[in-house]
């Protein structure tokens, strides 16, 4: 699975990545769209320099991330004003955020915290920033997430694969990510390196998910028809056992 992923990011350097690359006139929605994408990238190559079983937890972790991008991904087609709320949702979390430093400093004027700068912040932008907020999510006292929706509402919203995803296999994610105490380690040594690869194979499958998003946002079909042929190529072909297998998967797919 380790190497069916390694396999995908090949595929997405060489096919996905220099269309995205070469957009030059963006609109707001390519710079959410390449923004999501490029965090997907990374995210995927952090995940590459874990090759040791005793990196299960942070493979978890890294996992987790994906599979919120990909919903956030796909959401973009989805909830209205996608691009107009993912900007100004980035406005009311600094809001937040400054406020919580400014309180802070506040209650606690000893401390060697300088809120300055979030003050200013919070005097320049927080009529703004509360004009947006009750304009794109009117009646919304706290906004958890651009889409106005928990994690579980976004799931549901998008269905399979996402809602399944959600109900069946993120719990476990969520356990190795942040479970207090010994919960879940309690357990033999082969089990971690099964846990790792069943991480993995759930990190392709995100990364396929967010792929196919990115090909159909940029219409790459049309200038590559067999560009989800090769993908699906790079995914399986770390599963044939000879070179003759191999042959005859590709030879499969891309004739």
């Amino acid at each position: 699975y380790y190497t069916s992923l390694k396999g995908l990011n090949v595929f997405d350097k060489e096919s996905v990545g220099p269309v995205v690359s070469t957009i030059v006139l963006k609109t707001n929605r390519d710079t959410l769209v390449s923004t999501i994408y490029q965090r997907v990238r990374m995210n995927v190559e952090s995940l590459l320099n874990l090759r040791t079983v005793r990196d299960f937890q942070a493979i978890a972790m890294v996992t987790r991330s994906l599979f919120e991008l990909a919903i956030d991904m796909k959401l973009t087609d989805v909830v209205p004003d996608a691009v107009e709320k993912v900007g100004a949702f980035t406005d009311v979390e600094k809001i937040r955020a400054a406020r919580k430093i400014v309180a802070y400093k506040a209650s606690n004027p000893t401390s060697k915290t300088d809120a300055t700068v979030h003050k200013d912040f919070i005097k320049n932008n927080e009529s703004r920033v509360a004009a947006e907020q009750s304009k794109l999510w009117p009646g919304v006292k706290k906004v958890e997430h651009w889409s106005g929706l928990n994690l579980k509402q976004r799931a549901a919203l998008l269905k399979m694969p996402y809602e399944e995803i959600y109900e069946v296999r993120y719990p476990q994610l969520s356990w190795y990510s942040h479970s207090a105490g010994v919960s879940g380690f309690t357990l033999k040594a082969s089990s971690f390196e099964l846990l790792a690869g069943s991480h993995f194979q759930l990190a392709g499958e995100f990364y396929m998910m967010i792929l196919t998003s990115v090909i159909a946002e940029y219409e790459i079909e049309k200038v590559d028809d067999k560009v989800m042929k090769r993908m699906k190529l790079a995914l399986q072909l770390p599963f044939t056992d000879t070179d003759a297998e191999a042959a005859a998967l590709e030879k499969a797919l891309l004739g």
